[in-house]
């Protein structure tokens, strides 16, 4: 369903979207009326990029896992001593956040162990940002005199997660990258955070110090490109399907 509103009606949404949040579309347009528009159009752009980002998640993911399975078992995400801090935290929050059936006999939920809990079930419910964290190069484990270097790419990439990925050119880096800006791009418009001046990068700069942005099209070619590393022919006929492209043709 595409909303398109009266004049009147978006004179009625006017206040209840708030000032603050449309200051971004009042800035660039010359009415509220036109700001409203901008705004629903970017309300649209968000859900066509969800469309495409929410399958390019599961077949991320379960690309990964499968290697992942297949290289240290299907309890891998349970071996702590392959992982970083920031990777333990995320599957730990994962772990907490499962709910268990209730056991009839008891009336209370059954035990959480690696027995009773499916590995894809974690797998379901891990973050996208927690998958591309595996493709980072790894961080720290432990504290003081515990404290350890994790390597990904001796270790995930090289003996697992390459696989995963057999058109990217074998490069972690290259694959990481694209992740990241595929990450930017879910969480803005997961957010309902404005996409009319792009996609910003966090922690990158251009040569005159500004926060880089990719570009709508150019994020939505990330998208593609994450999703081609891993099988070329759905790519394609993901791109064939987005509704991205033609959105993007009908800015206000």
């Amino acid at each position: 369903m595409q909303i398109q509103p009266t004049a009147a009606q978006l004179k009625l949404l006017e206040p209840l979207i708030s000032r603050p949040r449309l200051a971004p579309y009042l800035a660039v347009t010359a009415s509220p009326q036109a700001a409203m528009e901008l705004y629903l159009w970017n309300v649209r752009v968000s859900a066509a990029f969800a469309e495409v980002i929410a399958l390019t998640e599961i077949i991320l993911r379960n690309a990964m896992a499968e290697q992942l399975a297949g290289a240290y078992g299907h309890a891998w995400y349970a071996q702590a001593e392959l992982f970083d801090d920031r990777t333990i935290s995320g599957f730990r929050g994962t772990w907490r956040n499962i709910n268990m059936p209730t056991d009839p006999r008891t009336g209370k939920p059954e035990a959480k162990t690696l027995r009773t809990v499916p590995a894809g079930k974690l797998v379901a419910e891990s973050t996208f940002g927690c998958w591309v964290n595996l493709l980072d190069k790894g961080g720290t484990r432990g504290d003081g005199p515990y404290r350890q270097n994790v390597d990904y790419d001796s270790t995930l990439w090289r003996k697992a997660l390459h696989k995963a990925f057999p058109n990217s050119g074998g490069k972690r880096t290259t694959v990481f990258t694209t992740a990241s800006h595929v990450r930017s791009l879910r969480n803005r418009a997961a957010h309902h955070e404005p996409l009319i001046s792009g996609v910003p990068l966090p922690g990158q700069t251009d040569r005159r110090g500004h926060g880089r942005r990719l570009t709508l099209p150019a994020a939505h070619a990330e998208v593609l490109r994450l999703v081609e590393y891993i099988d070329k022919d759905v790519a394609a006929w993901l791109g064939q399907n987005s509704r991205v492209p033609q959105l993007l043709s009908t800015r206000p």
